[in-house]
Parts: C-alpha cells; sequence; structure tokens
C-alpha cells in the first residue's frame, strides 16, 4: 500500500511538472501526436498539456462533421473525433434568406447559446452561431442569418439527413461535448460539399507562401509589392485597392520606425476562397501601437494566383485553446446515446435561414 501511494504521488508529481513546462514552452513549437492513451498512471504514458488551434471540417457529402487539431503546419492535423450531422432541407450552396440550404465556406463560432434562451424541443440543449454572412458571403451577395450548430431536440432527426433551415444539426449530446472545443472566436468551421476538396496540400503552401511574401513587403514598406497582393476587387472601409494604396503610401511615410510582428499563422482553403489568420503587433515609432489578430481572404484571380478581397482586423487575438490528453481521451471515449430528449417549449431565439 505505502508503494502504491508513493507511485501515485511521483506520478502526480510528474503530471505537474509537464504542465508547468508546456506552459512555459513556445506554443507551437512542435505539434503533438494526438492519439488516444491509456489514462492508468501504471503505464508508459506522459501527460501533457497541448494547445492547438481547432477546426471542425463539415462535410456534405459523408454528413459527418470531423473534429480535428489545426496546427502550423497542417499536415501535423489529427482528428479527434467524427459526428454523424444533419443539415438544410434543400440540398447545395446557400444564396439567399429562406431558401433551407447550408452555407459552404469558412466562420467563425460566435457566442454560444443555451439553457432557456433557445427552443429546446426543435435546437436542443446548445446552439453555436457561425458568422454567416462572412464578408466573402457579402461580396458574392449572399443574403441570410442564424446559421447555427445546435443540438436537434429529437434525436431521430439526424436519421433524416435534411431537415434544419440551414443550420448543421449534432446528436443533443454531441453538441453539448462539441461546446468546449470550439470556444467563440477562435476555432474554425469549415463546411464544403466534398471536404476531400478542402485545404489541400498544394493550395496551403501557395497561400502560406502569398501571406508570407505579403508581410515582408509590409515590413520592408515596399508599396509596389505589397499592393500587388490585392485583388481589383479588393475593399476595407470604403477604399478601393487604389485609394487603400494612396493611404498606405502615407502611413510608410509617416513613421521613421515601423515594426510589423505576425505569429501564430493558420492557413485555411476552401473551394471557392482561403483564409490566412494570424496576430499581428504594429508599433510605428511607438506612437501608434496596435495589437490583435488579421484575417486575410484570399480568392484566385483569372492567372490562378491568390489574391486578397477582403481583410479584416480585430483586437481580439487568436488564443488556442489548452487542452489535455485526458480531454481527448473523454472526447472519444464518450458515446452518442439516442434517447427522447426532455422538451422545453420556449421561443425566445430561433435559428434563421
Amino acid at each position: 500500500m505505502g508503494f502504491m501511494m508513493v507511485k501515485d504521488f511521483k506520478w502526480k508529481l510528474l503530471a505537474v511538472a509537464a504542465l508547468i513546462s508546456s506552459y512555459c514552452a513556445s506554443t507551437f513549437t512542435q505539434a503533438p501526436v494526438l492519439l488516444a492513451a491509456p489514462e492508468s498512471p501504471n503505464e508508459d504514458y506522459k501527460r501533457e498539456a497541448l494547445s492547438e488551434m481547432i477546426l471542425l471540417s463539415v462535410d456534405k457529402a459523408t454528413m459527418k462533421a470531423e473534429l480535428k487539431t489545426w496546427p502550423e503546419d497542417a499536415s501535423q492535423s489529427k482528428v479527434l473525433k467524427s459526428f454523424k450531422i444533419a443539415m438544410g432541407k434543400e440540398k447545395g450552396d446557400k444564396e439567399k434568406e429562406g431558401d433551407n440550404k447550408t452555407p459552404e465556406g469558412i466562420y467563425f463560432p460566435q457566442k454560444h447559446i443555451s439553457g432557456s434562451s433557445l427552443q429546446q424541443s426543435k435546437y436542443g440543449p446548445r446552439a453555436i452561431p457561425l458568422d454567416f454572412p462572412n464578408p466573402i458571403d457579402k461580396l458574392d451577395g449572399k443574403t441570410g442569418y442564424g446559421i447555427w450548430l445546435h443540438g436537434a431536440g429529437n434525436d431521430e432527426r439526424i436519421a433524416k439527413t435534411n431537415v434544419t433551415e440551414g443550420c448543421v444539426a449534432f446528436y443533443n449530446n454531441d453538441i453539448n461535448r462539441l461546446s468546449s472545443w470550439l470556444e467563440p472566436y477562435q476555432a474554425l468551421v469549415v463546411i464544403a460539399k466534398d471536404s476531400s476538396e478542402v485545404n489541400k496540400e498544394l493550395e496551403i503552401k501557395a497561400v502560406k507562401e502569398r501571406t508570407l511574401n505579403w508581410i515582408a513587403a509590409w515590413q520592408a514598406r515596399d508599396l509596389d509589392s505589397y499592393i500587388s497582393f490585392y485583388s481589383d476587387d479588393f475593399q476595407l472601409k470604403g477604399r478601393t485597392k487604389s485609394s487603400y494604396a494612396d493611404y498606405k503610401r502615407g502611413v510608410f511615410k509617416s513613421y521613421k520606425t515601423m515594426r510589423v510582428g505576425i505569429s501564430d499563422l493558420r492557413i485555411v482553403t476552401h473551394p471557392k476562397y482561403a483564409v490566412s489568420i494570424m496576430n499581428q503587433d504594429f508599433d510605428g515609432d511607438g506612437r501608434f501601437i496596435s495589437n490583435g489578430r488579421k484575417i486575410l481572404f484570399w480568392s484566385r484571380a483569372g492567372n490562378g494566383e491568390w489574391q486578397i478581397v477582403r481583410e479584416h482586423f480585430s483586437p481580439r487575438r487568436f488564443t488556442p485553446p489548452v487542452f489535455t490528453v485526458k480531454d481527448i481521451n473523454k472526447l472519444q471515449r464518450e458515446t452518442t446515446e439516442l434517447s427522447s430528449p426532455e422538451r422545453v417549449e420556449t421561443h425566445q431565439i430561433s435559428a434563421k435561414s
């Protein structure tokens, strides 16, 4: 008994040491292999705190969603769990409000909705709104709102496949499990007709190279090179590409020293467009300091070259969640049970399509 107590204490001490070490280490030095592992301290297994961006890939072809890590080196991404889903009553990409289609694109989860705010008989115990329409959707003239990831209400609806007004529905138990992984504004949700067309290696490589070259031109204050990365259709706060070039010319000339720092770069590609997400730290002569998140939206030009059509800056930084292998094992171990959920008839918040 004394031996087991000493052994357990030693294990706990090692686990705490590993956790502290992970916080002190650089966040993205090496993407860990996320495989299910035994939780017994008697196994030759090192517990480790992990910090990585989370991506949910929603596949209309298979009616499944995959939760995965999304490190800077996308080739090291690991699937954490697959989920069965249901989608819009009508097939195809969403075009307008009320068409009952599920949109296809790259989206950020917004603030979650749960409890008495939901009509639980329809949306289950929780909903995760998406930022549809995003800048690309608006550029394409798409309309609608209230696209959510939500529970099924009655879990038997999932088997019917096409049952929502444009949202993506999960088993009630699954949406609860997903909520702790899809943190508001930090994770990504990619919805595609066929997920095999998403995040192709060569496209990620091409967009990453363009992004790094864009950063280098900005840091060098090479205006001609910098502006060459922008599409003729680019607009930002009422400025066209031409007026934006004039604005940046003035900015570049206004500082004696200008520092542009970029970190935590992520690339996500879709058959329709691609995004670069990064943390940005700008300092101009110490007079103007700006720290936050930059998102670049890229589309292919006629010659096949990726060009920036929209960009967005927010003071909200990209902060990947911290989790452990124990958390991953818990996610993988829990199973969905088809049961009749408690129905709560409230009508305060409803999704719209």
